[in-house]
């Protein structure tokens, strides 16, 4: 499996809740992209 690193933009609130809640922002749109994936095939 091979990785990619892209640079994505957020909102200074967005960042804010991230870290307050302890989010992986990583996982967090792996996660959504693989929804989007199954969701056109």
């Amino acid at each position: 499996m091979c990785v990619t690193r892209e640079t994505i933009s957020i909102r200074d609130d967005q960042e804010e809740w991230i870290q307050e809640n302890h989010m992986s922002l990583s996982s967090f749109v792996q996660t959504k992209l693989d929804e989007h994936i199954e969701e056109r095939t």
